[in-house]
């Protein structure tokens, strides 16, 4: 008897799955092509239709490179002729600060009545304009009289302030200071030095001054750590009214110093002997000692577009004649 080996037939059914595979690639192909044929056209009838108004402005359309300003121009030579120890000259902007000009713009110099930016400053993040102060025996024989105060007499933080950044009241910074107590002030303005990162900032009192008979230390920063700390006055200025004081008060040329009830006291004339040279100075500040010699801070609006050109000279002895040098230099040796 033979056994008989059943088969089965799967020939059929192969051939039948092999089909449909081929099929189902085909039509996965199509369908795909025909997606990526319609985005292709898409973007092609987009091409043509925009096509004139891309060609007319890559034609009409200047490539701005304001960004890359101020350009230096070398047919002019370098500024040489300034004999103050320090000084520089930083470009602010929104978003950027440029130094145009330095001479050992890093070093540790005593600062002067300087000083008395930072003083304002923290004044007016810590006191109101209209808080007060009675003048006492301590204040009155701060070293030099300008101001002339008198024991007894009250003045606000606003006319103590305009008293010190313009005619730069001695008296008026330690009266600003002993409203909360000189040694917690001083506390303060080292404080906002060490979060503004002014490693090479420090205070030892709220004016400036050398110290008696040559002995003790002084109030010091750089040229640039003092153009960036009126970089941060600048731009908290922006927003904050009280802030923004500091600079309305450095570039008046005179003020009314008045006393809380009412009465005319003095009329503060301005230090800044080139204010009127410089109708668009925005702000500056004086300062002298014999052992600072002659400082002098000036912001000047950028010769063209938006932004600060902040210049600072320390250690001079010609600071009105040494920072006009700069200014015209800066005009003439860069593209702005």
């Amino acid at each position: 008897m033979k056994i008989e080996t059943i088969k089965v037939r799967t020939r059929g059914f192969k051939g039948r799955s092999f089909k449909i595979f081929i099929f189902l690639l085909i039509f996965a192909v199509l369908v795909l092509g025909s997606l990526k044929l319609a985005q292709v056209i898409r973007g092609y009838i987009f091409y043509k239709i925009t096509e004139a108004s891309n060609n007319s402005s890559a034609i009409n359309q200047a490539i701005d490179y304001s960004f890359l300003k101020p350009f230096r121009n070398w047919e002019v030579k370098g500024l040489e002729e300034i004999d103050a120890l320090s000084a520089v000259s930083m470009v602010i902007n929104s978003h950027e600060e440029k130094i145009v000009f330095e001479k050992n713009s890093d070093e540790m110099l005593h600062i002067a009545s300087l000083s008395k930016i930072m003083t304002a400053y923290v004044a007016l993040k810590n006191y109101e304009l209209s808080d007060s102060i009675v003048i006492t025996q301590k204040i009155v024989e701060t070293e030099e009289n300008k101001g002339d105060f008198k024991v007894g007499e009250r003045l606000t933080v606003e006319e103590l302030l305009a008293s010190m950044l313009i005619e730069s009241s001695n008296d008026a910074a330690m009266a600003i200071a002993e409203i909360m107590g000189e040694s917690k002030f001083i506390s303060l303005m080292n404080e906002e030095a060490k979060i503004l990162g002014l490693e090479h900032t420090y205070f030892m009192d709220p004016i400036g001054l050398d110290p008696d008979n040559g002995i003790g230390g002084n109030n010091y920063s750089t040229a640039r750590e003092l153009a960036l700390l009126i970089q941060q006055i600048l731009k908290e200025s922006r927003d904050n009214p009280k802030i923004a004081k500091i600079i309305e008060i450095m570039n008046k040329e005179e003020y009314d110093i008045v006393l809380t009830n009412g009465n005319f006291h003095h009329k503060a004339i301005s230090t800044n002997k080139i204010l009127d040279e410089f109708p668009n100075m925005i702000a500056a500040k004086t300062g002298q000692t014999p052992k600072a010699k002659q400082c002098f801070l000036v912001i000047l609006p950028k010769p063209k577009g938006d932004g600060y050109l902040i210049n600072v000279i320390l250690g001079s002895n010609d600071r009105f004649g040494e920072i006009k040098k700069i200014i015209n230099w800066l005009n003439k040796a860069f593209v702005w």
